[in-house]
């Protein structure tokens, strides 16, 4: 028993110093839906098409350049051949791109970020290659840019890219909606 809480105390302690250093570091999230920040401050997202390819995607204003390169997210599968999932291309003039693919079952309104075809890779510019973590529909991936990689950068920001945004489950959407007509019925009573 005293080793096992020995062992969890080192583990506790080792997490907290790793959790610490790692929230020390400038973070840029950015999503899907054009909902972007630099530590908290919102990031301006607009559609524009990228320029070595020319396809019309969500894209990010940063505050600093970034190293030019492609980051590929993978979503894991059972099978165990990893399925691309986005692209996130960074230009060198402070643009970041973001590409997510159209799944057969989405249906407009689309994403900003969601398109037809992937950019086709740019010859003499970086690839990093990622795999998505969290269940499918809320999952995404961390990226540490550093030593020249793509997206590196002068304040050390680090990434957060979050591939699904979860939406309400009908179950969810039905308990608020028998919540609100429980608080309509007792306001009701109580106005009579």
């Amino acid at each position: 028993m005293k080793k096992s809480m020995t062992v969890l105390a080192v583990f506790g302690f080792t997490s907290v110093i790793a959790l610490t250093t790692a929230l020390g570091q400038p973070l840029i999230t950015v999503d899907e839906l054009g909902n972007g920040n630099f530590n908290g401050q919102p990031l301006p997202s607009f559609q524009s098409p990228e320029p070595n390819s020319g396809i019309v995607t969500l894209t990010y204003r940063l505050p600093f350049p970034g190293v030019p390169g492609d980051v590929q997210l993978f979503e894991p599968n059972a099978a165990g051949t990893n399925q691309l999932s986005d692209i996130i291309r960074f230009d060198g003039n402070g643009n970041l791109f973001f590409f997510s693919e159209l799944e057969p079952t989405d249906v407009p309104p689309f994403d900003p970020a969601d398109v037809n075809q992937f950019p086709p890779p740019v010859p003499g510019l970086q690839t990093v290659a990622l795999l998505e973590n969290g269940p499918e529909g809320n999952n995404g991936a961390f990226y540490n840019a550093t030593g020249g990689l793509p997206g590196d950068n002068t304040v050390g920001a680090q990434y957060h890219f979050i591939s699904d945004i979860p939406e309400p489950s009908v179950s969810a959407l039905a308990l608020l909606g028998g919540s609100v007509l429980v608080f309509l019925q007792r306001r009701k009573a109580q106005l009579a």
